[in-house]
């Protein structure tokens, strides 16, 4: 279960997850990769007492944000253990955070059913669907 990490899954950033894992996922290719922190891209949409005014610098960061989901999304088309990780990704909190199995929060949001209406899921919703798109336009298949 060792990965790049050398301690391996147990003290990786995924760590928290180990405790609940009835689904197999040490073979993923996030556990193996040198920047684990790629699959948790978008999260940080806004530093603390931020204004979001969409200024050229939170510009920058969002699009920073939104390349590294896509780099993510990408490995993860051809992991082994994306089914695993998808059905992961759909329980407790994994729901809001992190790219699972192929999918990022907004996209297990909506497939939940959860309301939209709420502007942090609607957020979530819409830097999934701007990283799609980015991809899409890229040529990248996910």
């Amino acid at each position: 279960m060792a990965g790049a990490f050398g301690t391996g899954l147990k003290n990786s950033v995924f760590g928290y997850l180990f405790n609940d894992l009835d689904l197999d996922v040490s073979d993923g290719l996030c556990v193996k990769h040198d920047d684990p922190d790629l699959w948790f891209a978008g999260e940080a949409e806004k530093e603390d007492g931020e204004k979001w005014t969409f200024n050229r610098k939170q510009r920058e960061r969002v699009a920073l944000e939104v390349d590294r989901a896509t780099q993510a999304l990408a490995i993860c088309k051809n992991c082994p253990a994306k089914v695993n990780c998808l059905e992961l990704g759909m329980r407790g909190t994994q729901i809001y955070y992190g790219i699972y199995g192929g999918t990022m929060p907004g996209e297990r949001l909506l497939k939940l059913g959860r309301s939209m209406k709420k502007a942090e899921y609607a957020n979530k919703l819409n830097f999934a669907n701007k990283v799609r798109r980015t991809m899409k336009e890229r040529g990248i298949s996910g």
